[in-house]
């Protein structure tokens, strides 16, 4: 069993769009439009891209990469936190974390993809020399 529950588990965080894959078919088998539902999907894949975006850096650039993925999380939602407050009255916290969420999502999307070319492509360098 431990051994199922570690490979599922792995799985998940080296291939984080399959949770958004699946949550996007079960979406569609109870009959909502997966257009309507692609935010939802992103929301519950943004965990498991932060985890595999850190597994990722850590191998391909050793450590210290927690600290940077970390860092610009919190200038991220520094951000958007001075953003809202300039820009409302109000300050709205649900709006707030939606927004930061959101923007986890795209920027750890396009870091996870670069991530994987940039440590494909010096897997094949050192196999080449």
């Amino acid at each position: 069993m431990k051994v199922l529950i570690s490979f599922v588990t792995g799985i998940i965080v080296l291939f984080p769009f399959l949770v958004t894959v699946s949550f996007l078919i079960i979406m569609r088998k109870r009959g909502k439009a997966p257009a309507r539902m692609m935010g939802k999907a992103a929301d519950w894949t943004t965990p498991f891209l932060i985890i595999s975006v850190y597994f990722i850096s850590l191998s391909v650039f050793g450590k210290g990469s927690g600290f940077v993925l970390s860092g610009a999380m919190i200038i991220i939602a520094l951000y958007f936190a001075t953003k809202e407050r300039l820009k409302e009255k109000e300050f709205q916290m649900i709006r707030f974390i939606h927004k930061t969420w959101r923007m986890y999502f795209l920027l750890l999307a396009i870091s996870y993809l670069a991530l994987l070319f940039i440590g494909i492509s010096m897997k094949v360098m050192e196999y080449v020399k």
